[in-house]
């Protein structure tokens, strides 16, 4: 098996640009935030992001990412890196968990997701690694970016979990006792000098 390299830390914050076209009816800011979950540890700079509807269904959850501005596509003029994502217009959690494995590629690591979120930000993340081949001079390596694409949705999903369990900490620690009857109030020491 081999080592999964590490990009280097992103070079700067705010230097990602995402765009959700007008025909997906889903939270953008939730899906703008798995983008940038995605990619974490890949350096943003110059990266233009754009996410279309699918226009059939074997298109869903597909992506390109390019390693050159396509002057054709990129809206923005300081984009160098582009990252094209084609996702249904609406997305549900119907047929999950789903497993998949990159196509004819034997090494490739079969990806578990357990609903939409996980399978886009696997998505993303797989697009991300692209990014980073691109700039570091890498070889484009599908297997590579599945494995950084597990990698991430292994990450993403215990912080997910480390999230909801101090949710639930801090919703036990807020609760208040409630007093049940006028008796175990007058019978709680120090409730009356």
């Amino acid at each position: 098996m081999t080592a999964l390299p590490t990009p280097d830390p992103p070079a700067g914050e705010g230097s990602l640009h995402a765009t959700v076209a007008d025909d997906i009816r889903i939270d953008r800011d939730e899906l703008l935030r798995l983008v940038a979950d995605a990619f974490a540890g890949v350096d943003r700079s110059g990266v233009e992001v754009r996410i279309d509807r699918a226009r059939r269904p074997r298109e869903s959850f597909t992506g390109r990412a390019h390693g050159r501005r396509p002057p054709r596509l990129a809206r923005r003029s300081d984009t160098l890196f582009f990252v094209h994502l084609w996702i249904p217009s609406l997305l549900r959690n119907r047929g999950y968990p789903k497993s998949y494995r990159y196509p004819r590629r034997q090494t490739a690591p079969t990806i578990t997701v357990r609903d939409w979120r996980e399978r886009f930000l696997a998505l993303v993340a797989h697009e991300a690694f692209h990014v980073h081949q691109f700039r570091t001079g890498l070889p484009r390596s599908e297997v590579t970016a599945e494995r950084w694409a597990l990698a991430r949705l292994e990450q993403w999903r215990s912080r997910e979990r480390a999230a909801r369990s101090q949710e639930r900490t801090e919703a036990e620690e807020r609760r208040v006792p409630v007093q049940t009857s006028l008796l175990d109030l007058l019978l709680t020491p120090g409730n009356f000098p």
